[in-house]
């Protein structure tokens, strides 16, 4: 008797569903529910919620004609975690780059929920189909595929993700992984973003980073690699760090002028220091409680979003927007799939130049010359009253 493989696939999905079913201890089988399609994906794709598994979506390209949608490639999205704006933002973001740029390909959306078991069957289902590449969504997920699916044939390109390097994932971001995963990052270089807050803050010493102790990928990826150039780029870095996420607002009470006084040891006057806020939760989200404390201090931030109109603002960021970071994951998968090039091949993926969001009003409140090369540059800009003048880099507004 012969047994197509991918009803194995659809077999295998079809058990775990039942013992979950039959086990008081078994969790709730992940569900997609939450992930928001936009109406100009809709427009080119007819995606398929009901395939008869809650942690599975279907997507074809409406936009091909039909022989090209017989030759489509076969893409798989792998899900970690439950993140409605983020990762809806970066599931679109890929939609729309492969109809961009004339690739007809069905993708799968696979949500694993953080289980392990229904990320092996995602990844199961994956090989016996087989797909002709998988992209993670979420350093979670890249994670698990560094971790599970390196060295298979099948390729994969990761994409929302943290820097590759700092996670210990790759060794030189300039040649390539070797194996069978293509990698990016949503992480700025250090170099490249000393090299900014120097410009802004000429002779610049001392850099105060915030970040919660909770927040693992913040420290490695962003805080241990300020702390490994500093001495080579004549730095001090002073931590202010939080320990517990819940008492964040009291800690950072005391965190932040014990840290200030730390700063005035190498800068007494703290004209020549910024505070750099990372992407700790606990943290960014209270930037209204760090500029209290910082006064005159420049607060930059590497979250593009901490960065918005009124006074509740970080003055800069530097960072990268999950959509153009994703968007050079999509162009990494197509040219992968054309076989343009190997994903071993390809250098660590980064968005450059950099993402920059600046808030004139906050500039104005602590008396700071903002380069006019920023403005220039700048995705997102909001002048002293609080109005948007420029919006993903267009201008706004009469």
């Amino acid at each position: 008797m012969q047994v197509r493989v991918s009803t194995i696939g659809q077999c295998a999905a079809l058990i775990v569903l039942f013992l979950g079913s039959i086990s008081g201890s078994a969790s709730a089988r992940p569900s997609l529910e939450w992930l928001r399609y936009e109406q100009a994906s809709l427009n080119e794709y007819t995606v398929e919620r009901a395939t008869g598994d809650s942690a599975r979506h279907s997507i074809e390209p409406t936009w091909a004609p039909e022989p090209l949608r017989q030759s489509a490639k076969r893409v798989m999205l792998l899900i970690p975690i439950r993140s409605d704006i983020a990762y809806s933002t970066a599931v679109n973001t890929i939609l729309q780059v492969f109809r961009q740029h004339g690739l007809p390909a069905r993708f799968d959306v696979w949500f694993y929920d953080s289980d392990d078991a229904v990320a092996r069957e995602a990844l199961g289902w994956a090989y016996g189909e087989p797909v002709d590449l998988i992209l993670s969504v979420g350093s979670k997920a890249t994670a698990y595929l560094h971790e599970h699916h390196r060295g298979h044939h099948i390729p994969a390109v990761t994409s929302a993700s943290k820097d590759p390097v700092a996670s210990g994932q790759v060794d030189d971001p300039r040649a390539g992984s070797g194996s069978n995963i293509a990698y990016t990052s949503i992480n700025v270089a250090t170099d490249t973003l000393v090299a900014y807050l120097r410009r802004l803050v000429p002779g610049l010493s001392t850099i105060g980073v915030l970040y919660s102790r909770d927040n693992a990928s913040a420290i490695q990826t962003q805080v241990k690699p300020l702390h490994d150039s500093a001495s080579g780029l004549g730095l001090s870095v002073v931590d202010i760090s939080v320990a517990n996420d819940d008492a964040a607002a009291d800690e950072l009470d005391t965190a932040i002028p014990t840290g200030l006084e730390a700063m005035r040891r190498s800068d007494p006057d703290l004209r020549r220091s910024v505070l750099l806020v990372t992407g700790s939760t606990a943290v960014y989200e209270r930037i209204g409680q760090v500029n209290r404390h910082a006064g005159r201090v420049p607060v930059v931030s590497m979250l593009p979003d901490v960065v918005r109109p009124g006074a509740d603002s970080a003055l800069l960021s530097i960072g990268v927007n999950l959509s153009s970071a994703v968007a050079l994951a999509a162009v990494y998968a197509k040219d992968v799939l054309l076989g343009r090039a190997g994903p071993g091949t390809l250098p660590v993926g980064t968005v450059s130049p950099p993402d920059l969001s600046i808030n004139f009003q906050v500039a104005e409140r602590i008396g700071i010359a903002i380069p006019f090369a920023f403005f220039e540059s700048a995705t997102f800009v909001y002048d002293p009253s609080g109005r948007a003048v420029i919006e993903f880099g267009q201008r706004v507004g009469g």
